[in-house]
């Protein structure tokens, strides 16, 4: 990594650490429910995205960061619900996959942060609108209480909806839970680690990307390594959104006509934020490709 990129690297940490600092008084003075009162699109898929194919039609952010409330949407309505429980790790108080599906669809189940503050925030919100059916979690899960936290939130054993977003550990996480059934899956995938490769980082406990490497590109899995995993457990990969940060599986008995089944090649998209800071995909990838990696087979 060149000097400017540490420079910014090191700043954005910084400037990271400052808001985690904040936000338990942000979260506390600015009730969280007053930031969920926001209407549905009705005209959907919208105007801008008639025109895409595959997944990336049905785009649009409600609660979630990268389009995948207009996805899931689309996703459900071809599949339909079951239980109509989900279960999500990594989240925001205000930016989720979750909350369109919890406020809209009427969904129970449990949300999982490391940050007390954020579930503190969310459990209070979810107070003051009369819902007591979800509820968050402070946990900072590994794969010794990963099952325990689970199965201690009395889940069923279908469950509509997984989502996990944590920055490190995602591949091995959803290696080990097979003790839950989701219909459909929403994973981040490591955009950096490019399309063919097979890659996970590691497992690690204490994981934390940005200590692990001062860029932010080191964590989680390819899509292709994600892709495997999928197969193995019975899913198809649907696509990814325009953003090149989540993928989306559909249980292989829930698939439709609409839902297509893609290849990682064709599905992946580049981290789109990151092209905009001026790293090509080979350049993020040439940052980190000395560092540990578990190739899967």
């Amino acid at each position: 990594m060149n000097l400017k990129m540490v420079v910014i690297s090191n700043f954005r940490h910084v400037a990271r650490s400052v808001l985690q600092m904040f936000e338990p008084i942000f979260l506390e003075y600015f009730p969280a429910h007053l930031r969920w009162e926001r209407n549905e699109p009705t005209d959907w898929p919208l105007a801008n995205n008639r025109e895409k194919e595959g997944l990336e039609r049905y785009e649009y952010s409600l609660f979630s960061q990268n389009g995948e409330d207009g996805i899931l949407r689309f996703l459900f309505s071809e599949i339909g619900f079951s239980s109509k429980t989900l279960v999500e790790f990594g989240f925001g108080v205000t930016e989720n996959n979750s909350l369109r599906l919890i406020l809209i669809e009427n969904f129970s189940g449990v949300l999982i942060d490391g940050l007390s503050a954020s579930v503190k925030a969310f459990n209070k919100g979810m107070k003051n609108i009369g819902i007591a059916n979800v509820k968050a979690v402070s946990k900072f899960l590994d794969l010794a209480n990963l099952k325990t936290t689970l199965l201690g939130n009395e889940l069923p054993f279908e469950i509509d909806l997984l989502s996990i977003d944590v920055d490190g550990n995602d591949y091995w996480f959803w290696k080990d839970i097979n003790y839950l059934n989701p219909r459909i899956v929403v994973i981040e995938y490591n955009a950096s680690l490019g399309p063919e490769f097979s890659l996970s980082v590691p497992y690690d406990p204490l994981f934390d990307r940005h200590q692990k490497h001062l860029s932010g590109f080191y964590h989680g899995a390819s899509l292709t390594a994600l892709t495997k995993l999928a197969r193995e457990k019975g899913y198809i990969l649907a696509g990814c959104d325009s953003n090149g940060v989540n993928a989306f599986f559909v249980r292989l008995d829930c698939a439709t006509q609409r839902i297509r089944e893609m290849s990682p090649l064709n599905a992946y998209r580049p981290h789109a934020t990151r092209l905009k800071k001026g790293s090509s995909v080979q350049d993020q990838f040439e940052i980190i490709k000395g560092l540990p990696f578990v190739v899967i087979e």
